[in-house]
C-alpha cells in the first residue's frame, strides 16, 4: 500500500492552520516518511505548550494509518548560571562542579544541571593546553543534546541533568575548539 506523504503533509498543515498551530511548527526540522507502508511522523513545534494539541491533530488526522510518531518542541539555550558545588546525598562535596542552564521553548522555561566531574575538568585542561571554560562546556553539551532529534530526541523536562565524566573530554574537546 502507498501512503501519499505530500497528501499527508497538506492536510497536517491546513489542520494545524485551522487551530493555530501553523505558526509554532517548524517545518526544516519537522519530517514524515513512508517507511513501506508504515508512516514516521516527527512534528517540531517551537513552543513546548502546543504539543498535546498537536499531538491530538496528527493523531486524528492519522486514524487508520499505520504509525510512528514523536511530536516534540524545540528548546533554546536562555541562560548558563555561575558554577556550583556539586554535593552527594549526605551533603559532603563531589569531585565535581554542577553548572545550571535555562532553557526557553515559546514562553515556557525549565532548568537542567550539567555535572562536569575533576576527571574531566582536568582532561579538559589537558586537551585544551588551557584552562577550560566549564559554561562554555555545559553550553556545548545542552546545546548537543538539544540536537537529537527524532525517536531519540532529549526531553529536558524528564531528563533534567547531564553528566560530563572525563571519558566524554577528547569528543566535547572537539567542539569547543570550533569558534563559537
Amino acid at each position: 500500500m502507498t501512503i501519499d506523504v505530500e497528501q499527508i503533509q497538506r492536510d497536517m498543515k491546513e489542520r494545524f492552520g485551522h487551530a493555530g498551530l501553523l505558526p509554532f511548527l517548524l517545518e526544516g526540522s519537522s519530517e514524515i516518511y513512508d517507511l513501506g507502508g508504515e508512516l514516521y511522523i516527527d512534528v517540531v513545534l517551537s513552543d513546548r505548550a502546543k504539543v498535546d494539541e498537536a499531538d491530538r491533530i496528527v493523531r486524528d488526522l492519522l486514524k487508520g494509518e499505520s504509525y510512528s510518531l514523536v511530536v516534540r518542541s524545540k528548546w533554546v539555550i536562555e541562560e548558563v548560571g555561575d558554577l556550583l558545588p556539586a554535593r552527594a546525598q549526605d551533603g559532603g562535596l563531589r569531585a565535581a562542579v554542577l553548572i545550571p542552564v535555562t532553557l526557553r521553548s515559546g514562553n515556557e522555561r525549565t532548568s537542567v544541571t550539567v555535572s562536569v566531574t575533576k576527571m574531566a575538568e582536568w582532561e579538559f585542561n589537558s586537551i585544551l593546553g588551557r584552562k577550560a571554560d566549564l559554561k562554555r562546556v555545559a553550553t556545548v553539551v545542552v546545546e548537543s543534546a538539544l540536537r537529537r532529534g527524532g525517536s531519540s530526541f532529549w526531553d529536558p523536562i524528564t531528563e533534567n541533568y547531564l553528566e560530563v565524566a572525563s571519558g566524554a573530554a577528547a569528543n566535547i574537546s572537539r567542539l569547543l575548539k570550533q569558534p563559537a
